[in-house]
């Protein structure tokens, strides 16, 4: 996925930096904790920051690039499960494709009040990459391949009603694929959490968890029936493959059910694949979301070797 690929291009520069400021800084404990210390890491940050003499060096102008990382990782590490969480509760899922500040984005619409706005934006996000995500699909899941194109085909030719309940048992599907787990089945001992949830935190590094909130909590797709209208959304699965819903089938619909199942792929692709690097993936979006922070990396990287 787009924020993997560069991940060494991306982290050469504050790898080089590091190693110039060891001496008089001592940054390379602070930035290499366990990942399970992953947001005091970055709160550390701006704390070194704070205590540093300004002595006259060409290096230290560009300390305020990691200040402004860690604020960035900060707020971050703290908004994100949140912000999945409320918008999952209205249907919609984020893949892992998306940018740094997409979930907050999202998020802020809702909490504002502007729920059609957030349904805009997710719209228009999922159905202008819809290619992408569908030859992500099928190159992932090869098995399924002819499903998954009689899916794509479907919503282009607006067949919602038929779309919805093939993409729900394609999310089981996959599930069962990479952990003999299911998403619609739930935990023995937990009555509403998806069976393969406890999969997923067994395997998840402190990066990939901020992501797991909407399989940790309710959420509509698939609380039972009685359960519903807690909700501000009623999609729900089990009223639409045991026939209770009858008006399930629209755009919208069908683009929350595809979120959904993108947004499980990418969790167990890349747990299957174990190449993650927390630190680097968030510093690939970083560099993603905010290329002004990218230019000054690269100009850390110059001083750096001045």
């Amino acid at each position: 996925m787009k924020p993997y690929r560069d991940i060494e291009k991306i982290t050469a520069p504050i790898r080089n930096m590091q190693k110039s400021l060891i001496p008089a800084l001592a940054l390379q404990e602070s930035l290499e904790l366990p990942l399970k210390n992953f947001q005091k890491s970055f709160e550390h940050i701006s704390k070194i920051y704070a205590s540093i003499p300004k002595f006259e060096n060409p290096i230290l102008q560009h300390l305020d690039t990691f200040k402004e990382i860690g604020n960035q990782l900060k707020e971050f590490t703290e908004k994100t499960p949140t912000s999945l969480l409320l918008i999952a509760q209205h249907g919609w899922f984020i893949e892992l494709d998306t940018t740094l500040g997409m979930p907050s984005q999202i998020a802020y619409e809702i909490q504002d009040g502007s729920v059609e706005t957030a349904n805009e934006l997710l719209i228009e996000y999922y159905q202008s990459n819809l290619d992408r995500i569908f030859e992500n699909l099928i190159n992932r899941h090869s098995n399924r391949k002819e499903i998954l194109n009689q899916i794509f085909i479907s919503f282009r030719s607006g067949n919602h009603s038929i779309l919805i309940p093939s993409v729900l048992t394609q999310i089981d599907g996959i599930c069962f694929d990479f952990t003999k787990k299911k998403f619609f089945i739930k935990e023995k001992n937990n009555s509403y959490l998806p069976q393969v949830t406890s999969e997923l935190e067994k395997s998840a590094d402190s990066f990939l968890y901020l992501y797991l909130s909407p399989l940790q909590n309710q959420t509509p797709i698939m609380v039972r029936e009685q359960d519903i209208l807690k909700f501000p959304c009623h999609l729900n699965r089990h009223e639409i493959l045991h026939g209770i819903s009858t008006d399930y089938g629209t755009k919208i619909n069908s683009l929350k059910v595809i979120s959904l199942l993108k947004y499980i792929s990418d969790l167990l692709t890349d747990l299957d694949r174990k190449t993650l690097s927390t630190t680097a993936c968030v510093a690939a979006r970083l560099a993603d979301a905010t290329p002004l922070l990218h230019k000054r990396l690269m100009s850390a990287k110059k001083a750096a070797n001045y």
